[in-house]
């Protein structure tokens, strides 16, 4: 399956669809991903590329490309499997495909802020 967000191309293969299904991911409201972050202890990764990372995101998010977390990045190595990620993007679709990728890569816990940023309005961001 294909999606196109802008000009990017995300594709869904069968092992990314099974990594969905599992009870690993959710699909959470902006609302609920601004609770997940104010309750602390979860790893907010920005998918998008680094200029639209530029133009806002997220407090305390990291900004790791969605095409760049298989193999899984030196930065993401070293965290606890089982605790909360929280993937966005532009819209949902990257960080639809980033979270299956987490979940391949052993995550168990890991949520796509539904509709992406363009979802977060009058929400705060970092410049």
């Amino acid at each position: 399956m294909a999606n196109e967000e802008g000009s990017v191309k995300v594709v869904i293969t069968a092992d990314d669809q099974r990594a969905l299904d599992s009870d690993a991911y959710h699909l959470i409201s902006s609302e609920a991903a601004e609770d997940l972050i104010d309750q602390g202890g979860v790893t907010v990764l920005d998918v998008r590329s680094p200029q639209e990372y530029a133009d806002g995101h997220l407090r305390e998010s990291l900004n790791i490309r969605y095409d760049s977390l298989d193999p899984l990045p030196a930065e993401l190595e070293g965290l606890d499997r089982d605790a909360p990620v929280l993937a966005y993007c532009r819209t949902g679709n990257r960080a639809r495909k980033s979270c299956a990728q987490l979940i391949n890569n052993g995550f168990t816990n890991v949520y796509n802020m539904d509709k992406g940023i363009l979802d977060w309005a009058g929400v705060t961001v970092a410049w």
